[in-house]
């Protein structure tokens, strides 16, 4: 008798240990409401970071041949599309300089992009940026200062200023610091400050043609998601360079993680240089997934696969 309660006793501790396993590793409410906020999150700040590396490439180019374009404009020329550019055939900004006299500085380059500018690779670009620079390059004067009004990458619209500092020992680094905001196609609105490090590994000697151009990107940033009246902060830093080259829609390789509200979330791995859409999140728990960078969505198992 005392056996078979023994064993009866054994049976039951088993079953309460195995239900109490299953509860366990079954995910709570919040645990499932945190999985979709930090999808979400990643998912946001893949639009806003090629957003961003859009819209300082643009600076970039135009800051680097200011000399050669406050030429054309004494001489009545204006910023003309050739084959050497990334926008599509007639597609371009309306580039326009304002001085004070004779002098060459300071001076403001506007860039206008209407309401359409297509670029090679299907992205399309509109709104303006302003470009105050005080003085040449490698005076001590020299300030350069950014202001986005409206500008928009495909859905995403930029507005706010950028300081950028261009290293006089070596020009090929310079540093964006930035206070933007931006606003997405579903009315998210992010709040981003952040310090970036560019380096042109190619292209910076030929100011006219950015067929050749290869940079490659670090830093990090703080920001603020507002949707639906609800807030969260996250920080996103760049583990591995992130890099751009000129032909190509998407950065083709880098890393990045993201922290939300103090919480490592998810890291993020661009690919090994190969131009194609395809980034790999890593979540808290060690979950990867395929996203489409394209779509700026996650991809079913099947459709897997680079």
């Amino acid at each position: 008798m005392k056996r078979i309660f023994g064993i009866l006793f054994l049976g039951l501790a088993v079953f309460l240990f195995a239900c109490n396993n299953d509860d366990t590793n079954t995910p709570t409410p919040d645990d499932e409401l945190l999985a979709e906020k930090s999808a979400q999150v990643t998912l946001n700040e893949v639009k806003i970071e090629a957003a961003t590396t859009e819209s300082e490439y643009e600076v970039e180019f135009f800051a680097n041949m200011e000399g050669q374009l406050t030429r054309w404009w004494r001489f009545g020329n204006r910023f003309q599309w050739n084959q050497k550019l990334r926008y599509k055939a007639s597609h371009c900004p309306n580039v326009s300089i304002g001085m004070q006299g004779e002098e060459d500085y300071p001076k403001t380059l506007t860039l206008d992009y209407g309401d359409s500018t297509v670029l090679r690779n299907g992205k399309v670009l509109s709104g303006i940026i302003e470009i105050y620079i005080s003085a040449p390059r490698y005076t001590q004067d020299f300030e350069k200062t950014v202001t986005y009004t409206n500008f928009t990458v495909d859905s995403v619209t930029i507005n706010g200023y950028t300081s950028i500092i261009v290293d006089k020992v070596d020009t090929m680094f310079r540093q964006h610091i930035s206070e933007l905001t931006f606003t997405l196609a579903d009315g998210t609105v992010i709040e981003r400050l952040s310090e970036r490090t560019w380096q042109w590994l190619a292209g910076m000697d030929t100011e006219d043609n950015q067929s050749d151009d290869v940079i490659i990107i670090t830093g990090g940033a703080t920001a603020s998601m507002t949707k639906d009246g609800v807030t969260d902060t996250y920080t996103k830093e760049i583990i591995n360079p992130l890099k751009k080259v000129y032909d190509c829609r998407h950065i083709v390789e880098g890393t990045i993680t993201i922290t939300l509200n103090g919480t490592l979330i998810s890291t993020l791995d661009y690919g090994n240089g190969e131009c194609d859409e395809v980034a790999t999140m890593t979540d808290s728990e060690g979950n990867v997934r395929e996203m489409d960078l394209a779509k700026h969505q996650f991809r079913n198992k099947h459709q897997s696969g680079k």
